[in-house]
Parts: C-alpha cells; structure tokens; sequence
C-alpha cells in the first residue's frame, strides 16, 4: 500500500464513525481479490489501452472520500429524507457505489454504469447479507446501491441524493496526479492538459447552498474539467441545488453555479 492509498484509507475510515457494519463493508471492498481484478483490469483498458484518466484502485478510494466528506457536510437532515433508512445506511450506500461505480471498465468503456452493476451485483448481495438481519430493507438499499451505479455519469436522472452525491464525487477526482500517467504514455489531449492544471479540490460547508466545491488550477484549461466533466454530473443528477462550484485561478475567483 503506498502512502496515497494509506492516507485515503484513514480518512475513508475516520468517516465510518466506528460503526461495526460500515467497518466490515469497507474491509470486504478493500480486501476481495475480485474486486481488486476488476479495478486493475479497468485501468488496463482505460489507462494502458485507450489512455484515459486513472479509473482503478487509487480512483474508487478518492471516490469513495469524496462521497463520504459530502455526505457529513450535507448532514443526515438534509440526506434523509424517508424514514425506512438512516444516515448509517445512507454512508454504507455511497460507500459502496464509489468504490464500485467503474469496475464495468474492465468489460468496456461504453455504457460501463450498466455493465458495473451487472458485475457489483454478486459483491453487493454479499455485503448486504452480512449488514442487514432485515431482508426486505437489505433489498432497498441494494436497489439505491444499484441506482447510484447506474446514475454516476449523469445520463440517467436518479431520484435519489445518494445518487448525486456518487456522481459529484466521482467529478471531483480531478486533480493533476490522475492524469499523469497517461500524459507519460503519450496521450496528450485536452482532458489531460486540462487535469494536469488542477491542483487541488477541496469541498467545504457552502455559503449559499450546503455544499462549496472550489478548484484550484494554475491555469484557465483545467475549467474544462469542471464545464465537460464535473458539471454534466451533477446536472445529470439534479444535484445543483445542493452544491456551489468556484474555480480558484491565482487571485482570480469564477462562480459556475
């Protein structure tokens, strides 16, 4: 494990707030050899062979982050809105669905949200066995699971927060050392360019709205991140109304929403 793995695990980890049954989720997802096949053999067709962005292990663990940070800025007020789940089960829904969300790359690229929750279906049964007593509310979160999955590029419209919540995750991994690797391999693009001149992401309590997303970049290229990638996700997801989006580029601060 190398240091960016072991930092990404202890913040997953601090964010499970000790609860036995998110624990035992999270070491089922970190440590089944399937899913590690899956995550490596997606980063074999996206990264070696069409050099794409990193859709592997270090990308399902920033993900994963990422879900969980925007869930505890949310706030189970504002996430739970049916009274059949909590904000327990809401943590274990998006945890599950960011670490899982791209495992469909390893088949193909296209329709990928599809083939990811035809391949996370045997994972999710497994884990859900362990986490519920309950079978009848083990089969509501799996289909919320399957729903954040499904919904995480923003081309199907979830109905549910959670949903959004994986896709604006999965927009944030935007940083200059996801696009790295295929810069090296020679693919030099605009989706590279414009990761390599992010720097940093933060997410942070919003001012206006519940959720701050601000993106720092050393130059004007790395908004195309945000337009083309980050955006089209949370507008996919009718995840606007939670979320404002600054581009922090030097002194210069730009709103999107």
């Amino acid at each position: 494990m190398d240091n960016l793995e072991r930092s990404l695990d202890n913040e997953i980890i601090e964010r499970l707030d000790g609860s036995e049954r998110l624990l035992k989720a999270y070491d089922y997802l970190r440590t089944k050899p399937e899913i590690r096949g899956l995550l490596d053999m997606a980063n074999i067709v996206l990264v070696q062979r069409l050099k794409f962005n990193d859709h592997g292990l270090t990308h399902a663990l920033i993900t994963t982050r990422n879900s969980l940070k925007i869930l505890d800025i949310l706030g189970s007020e504002l996430v739970v809105t049916e009274d059949w789940r909590s904000f327990e089960d809401s943590k274990l829904i998006v945890m599950v669905a960011s670490f899982l969300h791209d495992i469909g790359n390893s088949i193909h690229r296209e329709e990928h949200e599809l083939l990811s929750v035809f391949l996370a279906r045997p994972f999710i049964e497994e884990i859900l066995r362990e986490a519920y007593v309950d079978r009848e509310k083990s089969v509501k979160v799996a289909s919320m699971i399957y729903e954040a999955i499904m919904c995480h590029m923003g081309r199907y419209r979830p109905t549910s927060i959670e949903a959004g919540v994986v896709a604006t995750a999965d927009g944030c991994d935007m940083e200059k050392e996801r696009a790295r690797l295929p810069f090296k391999m020679g693919k030099h693009d605009i989706h590279k360019y414009s990761a390599l001149a992010v720097e940093k992401v933060d997410l942070l309590k919003g001012r206006e709205k519940p959720l701050r997303i601000e993106v720092h970049m050393k130059d004007p290229s790395g908004t195309f991140q945000i337009q083309e990638i980050l955006m089209k996700k949370i507008e996919g997801t009718n995840f606007e109304k939670f979320v404002e989006i600054y581009a922090i580029i030097g002194e210069e601060v730009v709103r999107f929403i």
